[in-house]
């Protein structure tokens, strides 16, 4: 894990970055407020700081002050360096947004501890964050992570209008036959499944020898797939993806459902029914766009299905 550590005396910088590698972290050092403050706005930034309280440029409590302002997911851990005993120090300094404190000259064994801490903190945040955003059965992101997704690259689009993005709504054909004839233990292990082929259907593109869709500027990673309700899940292609994008991904799922599931020792062929919507028309709105694949997907099912 990465460290910050912003201070301005020399000697203690060095000494306090030596016993943090001897613990096995990596050290990012700073001399100054501003530059450490520069460096933990980073979206890769280090996610734990320690800061000395009294620094040219911006001090220890106005750093976390303007850390704690932000106002995004991204949580760092920020560790108070200071001589200052005042109970009312203190509390000023926990005010500011620190989490913890730690007095010069610092004992090895008690740094050591208070990072410990710190990343239990940031691990306990980590876990509660998956939670909130992710489907509790498939693993996947839930509704509410992808249409913060959704919503994020319709203002991409509206904002730049070479910027494109493509939907893809995927429904189970005849879900609930499956759910009644084999119960819903075998409809969740379905469910899990799917998932699990979606996912690769929308990865094979960067697998050897396949036709990518991606040129240079252009990479998969920011491809969604989420699960929105019990048996739909849509797919959100970023990154200049356009319609035959979209079309290549159904076509690689339905080849993906031509092997059946084995399910309770039994095999199960199923269809899925997909509606595709892109950002290249007039909608401006994230729930515009959601529609737009669903009342496609409907037309799917009502041509017959599995299409």
């Amino acid at each position: 894990m990465k460290i910050l550590l912003a201070d301005d005396d020399a000697i203690s910088r060095a000494l306090l970055k030596r016993s943090l590698e001897r613990g096995g972290f990596e050290v990012i050092c700073f001399a100054d407020g501003q530059a450490a403050l520069d460096c933990l706005q980073e979206d890769d930034g280090p996610r734990i700081a320690i800061l000395d309280w009294e620094m040219p440029k911006k001090n220890g409590p106005a750093i976390c002050r303007e850390i704690r302002a932000r106002n995004d997911a991204r949580t760092i851990y920020l560790i108070l360096l200071t001589s200052r005993e005042a109970i009312e120090d203190l509390v000023s300094g926990f005010e500011a947004g620190a989490d913890d404190y730690l007095t010069k000259p610092c004992n090895p064994q008690e740094l050591k501890a208070r990072i410990q801490v710190g990343m239990r903190s940031l691990e306990l945040h980590d876990s509660l964050l998956h939670t909130a955003d992710h489907d509790s059965l498939t693993g996947l992101p839930n509704r509410a992570h992808f249409v913060k997704r959704l919503s994020s690259n319709v203002r991409k689009a509206r904002e730049n209008p070479d910027y494109h993005f493509t939907l893809l709504f995927v429904d189970v054909d005849r879900f609930k036959l499956i759910n009644d004839s084999l119960g819903h233990l075998v409809g969740d292990e379905l469910m899990k499944a799917m998932a699990a082929r979606l996912v690769r259907a929308v990865r094979a593109e960067d697998t050897p020898g396949s036709i990518s869709r991606h040129s240079d500027n252009r990479n998969a990673s920011g491809d969604l797939v989420a699960r929105i309700g019990g048996d739909e899940f849509v797919i959100l292609l970023e990154e200049f993806a356009d319609i035959h994008d979209g079309v290549c991904v159904a076509e690689r799922i339905q080849e993906e459902l031509q092997t059946p599931f084995i399910l309770n020792d039994s095999e199960v062929l199923v269809t899925v029914s997909i509606g595709i919507s892109t950002s290249g028309g007039k909608a401006t709105e994230a729930s515009e766009v959601l529609r737009g694949a669903d009342a496609a997907m409907y037309r799917a099912k009502m041509l017959g299905k599995a299409r």
